[in-house]
């Protein structure tokens, strides 16, 4: 489920930046670093249509050529950010400090005026997200994607991972989806807000998934009780703690057995949701802005002018078509 949700497959991927000196593009005598080169092309890249201003410059997002991208960001992170010292209790810290004297050893947290270890990351990374139109969380998704993003983006993307490690000049389209994919961490907290409205979910019987369980108590606590009854009266004979042996081991094999049904169905992925890939949503956007224009325009009109406005309203727009018209890729407005 974390990488994959709802029709979508969510990507998160840290692609260790080069350290060593690098050949500064502005002279032949002046080196640099890869990590300053990095910046300068992330910050060069043109970012997305944000603005009514911005579209008419005709320079969008390398990333809007993609007809499968939701959103995408990449990202250096030098270090991880350091957020204090950890918490300590002061009546135990007061106490560390005779107790370490008479162990003869400084306890660890003894020494309020000792800094904490502070952790450090042994280079930079670029750090790449994309959220994108997926059917599972097969790899073969994964692959079909990046294979389609780099056909769109080569030319880009050659002039970022130049600065990365793993990737070298000669490289193509196998070798950047095997480096992502190598470099590929999970995504423990997808984001999906596209639900409308939202699925109805099955329920999980609880029937099947304590029934091991409750056999092993049964067992359990019979067998105790038979045990007992027969060392003092003599009742029963030794099958009795055979039973209580059986449902001792069984409770917590169906404790297991239980947790494990119920983390396994929690982590089934949510249905896809109702138009939900990114043509159904461009067009959507796209029908709700001209509709709510023509929804202001109509104010007052009589009802056989607006019958008729709104059938040239249909003819001009399409619904049911998704593709045109429709708003472009890389445009944010609604």
């Amino acid at each position: 489920m974390p990488n994959f949700d709802g029709g979508h497959y969510f990507l998160t991927t840290l692609i260790p930046v080069r350290d060593e000196p690098a050949q500064d593009p502005r002279g032949a005598e002046w080196v640099t670093s890869h990590l300053h080169c990095l910046r300068e092309k992330l910050a060069s890249m043109p970012t997305a249509l944000q603005s009514w201003a911005t579209e008419g410059t005709g320079v969008n997002s390398p990333f809007a050529r993609d007809r499968r991208t939701h959103f995408a960001r990449l990202v250096v992170m030098d270090d991880v950010a350091y957020n204090g010292r950890d918490h300590r209790d002061a009546v135990v810290t007061a106490v560390k400090g005779p107790l370490g004297g008479l162990l003869k050893r400084r306890l660890p947290g003894a020494d309020p005026t000792q800094p904490d270890p502070v952790d450090h990351l042994p280079h930079a990374w670029l750090i790449f997200v994309s959220d994108f139109d997926a059917a599972s969380s097969d790899s073969g998704e994964l692959v079909g994607y990046l294979r389609g993003l780099f056909s769109v983006m080569e030319e880009e993307w050659r002039d970022i991972l130049m600065h990365c490690q793993g990737w070298e000049r000669a490289m193509g389209a196998d070798d950047f989806v095997r480096l992502v994919m190598r470099c590929q961490v999970e995504t423990t907290m997808p984001f999906n807000d596209y639900y409308v409205p939202f699925p109805a979910l099955p329920s999980m019987p609880l029937g099947p998934v304590i029934a091991p369980l409750g056999v092993a108590a049964v067992l359990l606590v019979v067998g105790l009780l038979c045990g007992l009854l027969g060392a003092w009266f003599g009742w029963f004979g030794r099958w009795a703690w055979w039973a209580a042996l059986i449902g001792a081991i069984g409770v917590p094999l169906g404790v297991w057995h239980a947790y494990r049904t119920i983390v396994q169905k929690a982590q089934a992925p949510l249905p896809r949701g109702h138009r939900t890939d990114l043509t159904s949503v461009t067009k959507a956007l796209y029908l709700q802005q001209h509709f709510t224009r023509f929804a202001i325009s109509q104010q007052g009109a009589a009802p056989a002018a607006l019958h008729a406005a709104f059938a040239d309203f249909l003819a001009a727009h399409r619904p049911e078509d998704p593709l045109a018209p429709t708003q472009a890729r890389g445009t944010v407005r609604s």
